[in-house]
């Protein structure tokens, strides 16, 4: 039961619960090990830690007002869902398309590298991925206002993680997490490319 569960906990533990619950409802995802600036290298994250530890007691705490806890053992990730689909969060245009992007990205560099964990990439390469699959028109590029608020919010959701430079800079570097891939179902980021590819529609 939870509440037998919760009351074995120290002090500490249950503020280490109160936290973590709250980032959990805040950003969705929460990754084993995150990017630590000071080291340049990444490092284990405490929270997922905690999770594991204690993953059936969050999960029926959670289950108390209809969220689902899910971890992905292999990939490092854990998530959240809501039953009644009220946590969805819909994206704009642009994000969906980053996102689309950043899935392609982070699916062919592990093929290639048979890895199961984040991958380096820089908006450079972000953009000519998107000119190459038709995603933006060489004469229409996004604003670096509008690429800038679409990464903030994805780096706000542990979607990506930036290592260098600004939002707005085209030579920003940042890891794709995996958690890219529980982003948005498959089929309808396949949807939004067959929109693009069918109307050829002026995006920005």
């Amino acid at each position: 039961m939870f509440e037998e569960q919760y009351l074995k906990l120290t002090n500490s533990e249950k503020d280490d619960f109160a936290r973590v619950v709250n980032e959990l409802m805040l950003k969705s995802f929460i990754l084993r090990e995150n990017y630590d600036r000071h080291s340049k290298m990444m490092k284990g994250n405490k929270d997922y830690s905690f999770i594991e530890r204690n993953i059936d007691m969050i999960r029926e705490y959670l289950s108390f007002s209809g969220w689902t806890l899910e971890k992905d053992s292999r990939l490092g990730v854990v998530m959240i869902n809501n039953e009644y689909q009220d946590n969805h969060i819909r994206l704009d245009f642009l994000t969906s398309l980053i996102v689309y992007a950043l899935r392609y990205a982070y699916e062919n560099a592990k093929e290639q590298e048979q890895m199961t964990s984040e991958v380096y990439f820089t908006v450079s390469d972000l953009l000519q991925i998107m000119l190459d699959k038709s995603l933006i028109r060489p004469d229409k590029r996004p604003s670096s206002v509008n690429l800038a608020s679409s990464f903030r919010f994805l780096e706000n959701h542990n979607i990506i993680q930036r290592i260098s430079g600004e939002y707005r800079e085209r030579t920003m570097s940042f890891y794709i997490l995996p958690s890219i891939l529980y982003v948005i179902d498959l089929d309808k980021i396949n949807a939004i490319f067959d929109q693009i590819e069918k109307y050829d529609q002026d995006l920005f």
